[in-house]
């Protein structure tokens, strides 16, 4: 076999050291990437179920220790630089969009929380309204216990005004102040708590004054004159 002139290398059939770094630098930062992902999904999937903090530290550390193995083994290699600018990047993007969709999920359940509450407030006022109703409609109650529904009343006046001011706190303004709503409804119960007990607890009922009977012996006595033909 003729052999090289002198001074002539032969080509080397070795694969070049700066190969194998960009290979291993390329490897690590991959590695760092699904990391990132993997742990963001993680602590997002934490966030779904109301995690406490342990889950999220746990999870939030592997994905770190994670990281930190790549990063050494990629700045090992001769891709410091690069190998560390992928990993922080890595880690803040996952970081952000696991922060974005926990303040996004959030704010959901703080919405759903006020509407189940204003709901609530609303069930509870509509049932006091039901239940103060029927001392008017019902004739009984009515002729038993007119006072419930006569703002001049001693009994019935806190009713007819907590019933106004809780009308004035659900419908003032598109966004309803829960909390001044909800005291206008507890004031609202009371009153009428108070008044039911007044009125119907001792079985006594107290005419009201634009409702109070009359005297019979003051009533004029109507005479009719003829007769009646079937």
């Amino acid at each position: 076999m003729p052999r090289a002139p002198e001074g002539v290398r032969r080509p080397s059939r070795e694969v070049p050291m700066d190969a194998v770094a960009l290979a291993g630098s390329l490897a690590a930062c991959a590695v760092m990437v699904a990391a990132a992902a993997l742990t963001g999904w993680r602590l997002d999937a934490v966030s779904r179920r109301a995690g406490g903090t342990d889950d999220y530290f746990w999870v939030g550390f592997g994905g770190m220790v994670v990281l930190v193995a790549a990063g050494v083994v990629g700045g090992s290699l001769g891709g410091g630089g690069a190998v560390l600018a992928v990993g922080l990047a890595s880690a803040g993007a996952a970081a952000a969009w696991t922060w974005h969709r926990h303040g996004r999920r959030s704010v959901e359940a703080a919405e759903a929380a006020r509407a189940s509450a204003g709901a609530e407030l609303r069930r509870r006022h509509a049932e006091v309204v039901r239940r103060w109703a029927e001392y008017d409609l019902d004739p009984a109650r009515a002729i038993s216990f007119p006072a419930m529904h006569d703002p001049r009343h001693p009994v019935g006046r806190p009713v007819v005004r907590a019933l106004r001011a809780a009308d004035e706190a659900r419908d003032g303004g598109a966004v309803p102040d829960l909390d001044r709503y909800a005291a206008a409804v507890h004031r609202l119960e009371e009153a009428f708590r108070t008044a039911e007990h007044e009125l119907v607890a001792d079985g006594t009922s107290h005419p009201a004054r634009h409702r109070s009977s009359p005297d019979p012996e003051s009533l004029p006595t109507v005479r009719f004159h003829g007769t009646f033909h079937d």
